[in-house]
C-alpha cells in the first residue's frame, strides 16, 4: 500500500504545472455527497451546511485567487452505500468535477474507497470516525477522531471523580464505539478503576430500561457511554429517572444543540469532549464562523458544521497552490503538501498522513439553562 501511494504521489506531482501564474479564473466543482435525509440527517444537514458557507465564502472573497469561486454540486445519499456509490460514479463520469467530499459512516468510506482509488479522484471526508480511512495522495480526512478525546476525558474524569468502580455502555454493533470504549476501558482500567461490567446495546434500541437497572445493579460510581446520539440520550433518560445519582461520562454525539434542546437538565453536568462549541468560540476566524453560519441557517454551528467548513477549504487551499487550469491529478498532488489547514475555526489544524487532527481535548457539559460550559468549571 505504501507502494502504491509513493507511486500514485510521483505520477500525480510529475504532471503538476511548472508555471506560476496562480489558478486560472473559473467556477470550480466539488462533488459533495449528502446525507440530508436517513437516519443521521440531523448531522447531514450540518455538515452541509458548513460545505455551503465555505463555498459561498471562498466564492466572495476570491480565497483561491482573483476570479475563482468553487461550486459544490450534491447528490443525496441518505447514508445508503448503494447511494453513496451510485453518486461517486455520476461524480467520476463528470470529469468537471475536481474533487468530491462525503460520508458521515466509516463503512460507507471503504465501500468507496477501491473506487475513488481506481478513478484517481481526490476524496476528502468530512465525518467518517474510523482511523485509517485516508490513502493520499487521493483520500483525506478533516473528522477530528474522537478516539484520543475519549480516552483523555474517561481520564480526567476517573482523575477528579475518582470512582472505585465504573460500568461501560457500548454499541455491539459498532465496530468504532468498541474500539473507542476498549482503548478508554484499558486506560481508566490502569488508573486503578475496576471494570464492573458492560452494557451492551443495539443503535436501533429505543427502550433502555432494562440495560439501564442492569448497569444500576452493577453498583458503579462511574458510567461511561460509548453509544451513537440516540441511545445515550435514552440511556441517560433512563438512568436519571430511575435515580441513578453518579456521574455520568458521555461521548461527542452529545455536543448537538439539538440535545439539550431535547433532554433539558436530564443532560446537564454530563461531560463529553468536543472539538468546536459556537459557546465557547475563541479566534477570530470561530467567531466570524459562528455568527455568518447562524446569519445563514438560523441556528448556531456545532462540531459537524465544522467539519464540513474544513472539508472545502482544505480542497480550497490545495487549489489555492495550483497553477494554470487544475486537474484532477494536479489538485491530489497539491492535497498531499497540505501539512495543516490555514484557515480553521479550531485554532490549529494540522493534516498527518492525510489526516487532520488538532491539539489538546476540550471536555464541556451541558448547563441546566441550556447553554454549554467547560468541565469541570473553572
Amino acid at each position: 500500500m505504501h507502494m502504491l501511494r509513493a507511486a500514485l504521489a510521483a505520477g500525480m506531482l510529475a504532471t503538476a504545472p511548472a508555471w506560476a501564474d496562480g489558478l486560472a479564473a473559473g467556477t470550480y466543482k466539488i462533488g459533495f455527497i449528502t446525507e440530508n435525509t436517513g437516519p443521521i440527517a440531523f448531522a447531514g444537514l450540518s455538515y452541509d451546511h458548513g460545505a455551503q458557507l465555505a463555498a459561498a465564502e471562498i466564492s466572495a472573497s476570491g480565497y483561491m485567487g482573483a476570479g475563482t469561486g468553487l461550486a459544490l454540486v450534491e447528490k443525496e445519499s441518505a447514508s445508503e452505500p448503494a447511494r453513496a456509490i451510485q453518486d461517486m460514479h455520476q461524480f467520476i463520469a463528470d470529469r468537471t468535477v475536481l474533487a468530491t467530499s462525503c460520508c458521515i459512516l466509516s463503512g460507507v468510506v471503504k465501500s468507496l474507497t477501491p473506487i475513488v482509488l481506481g478513478a484517481k479522484i481526490p476524496l476528502v471526508v468530512f465525518g467518517a470516525t474510523a482511523p485509517g480511512l485516508p490513502h493520499p495522495p487521493l483520500i483525506y480526512s478533516v473528522t477530528i477522531l474522537p478516539g484520543p478525546k475519549d480516552t483523555a476525558t474517561a481520564q480526567r474524569a476517573a482523575d477528579i471523580i475518582k470512582p472505585k468502580t465504573a460500568a461501560w455502555f457500548v454499541a455491539a454493533d459498532n465496530d468504532a464505539f468498541k474500539a473507542r470504549m476498549a482503548a478508554a476501558q484499558q486506560a481508566v482500567e490502569a488508573m486503578g478503576v475496576k471494570t464492573a461490567g458492560v452494557v451492551s446495546v443495539l443503535s436501533s434500541d429505543t427502550d433502555f430500561t432494562a440495560p439501564a437497572t442492569q448497569a444500576m445493579g452493577l453498583s458503579p460510581d462511574m458510567i461511561l457511554i460509548y453509544t451513537t446520539q440516540t441511545p445515550a440520550e435514552g440511556i441517560i433518560t433512563a438512568l436519571r429517572s430511575r435515580g441513578y445519582d453518579h456521574p455520568i461520562v458521555g461521548n461527542d454525539v452529545l455536543s448537538p444543540q439539538s440535545v439539550v434542546q431535547k433532554m433539558g437538565k436530564t443532560v446537564a453536568g454530563v461531560p463529553f469532549p468536543i472539538s468546536f462549541s459556537a459557546a465557547l468560540a475563541q479566534t477570530p476566524e470561530a467567531k466570524k464562523f459562528v455568527g455568518d453560519y447562524t446569519a445563514r441557517f438560523g441556528a448556531a454551528p456545532d462540531i459537524y458544521s465544522a467539519q464540513g467548513y474544513a472539508a472545502v477549504y482544505m480542497i480550497a487551499q490545495a487549489m489555492k497552490s495550483l497553477s494554470g487550469t487544475p486537474t484532477r491529478e494536479t489538485l491530489a498532488a497539491a492535497l498531499a503538501e497540505v501539512k495543516q489547514i490555514d484557515h480553521n475555526v479550531y485554532g490549529g489544524e494540522i493534516v498527518t498522513d492525510g489526516q487532520a487532527a488538532t491539539q489538546g481535548t476540550l471536555i464541556v457539559a451541558w448547563q441546566p439553562d441550556g447553554t454549554l460550559a467547560p468541565w469541570p468549571a473553572p
